[in-house]
């Protein structure tokens, strides 16, 4: 576990930024120094498919607005695949729409 203060790990993962049907634009690779500049929020769940998530999820989502105007980038992750953060952001859609708009995937 990290401490305040300490560096996140250096990584690059596929993400999933959108609904789109082209997966050459629903995903997109992100690396430790996307973002430079700007306070990075992570946070993790267990999987999309379960009854805790949507609620994280959507928590973090009205507050975007909010972290954005702070030059903070939320960016969440789980176990799952990006295809499984596609299809849940598919099957979730209205609550996608409203609530998240930040990269899912870690």
């Amino acid at each position: 576990m990290l401490g305040v203060g300490e560096k996140f790990p250096d990584y690059s993962v596929t993400a999933t930024v959108s609904i789109d049907k082209d997966l050459n634009k629903a995903f997109k690779t992100i690396t430790d120094q996307d973002y430079a500049g700007k306070w990075k929020v992570y946070f993790f769940w267990p999987k999309d498919f379960t009854f805790v998530c949507p609620t994280e999820i959507a928590a973090f989502g009205k507050l975007n607005k909010e972290f954005l105007d702070r030059d903070a980038q939320i960016l969440g992750g789980s176990t799952d695949s990006e295809f499984v953060h596609h299809a849940w952001r598919s099957v979730r859609r209205t609550l996608w729409i409203r609530k998240a708009s930040f990269v899912l995937r870690m």
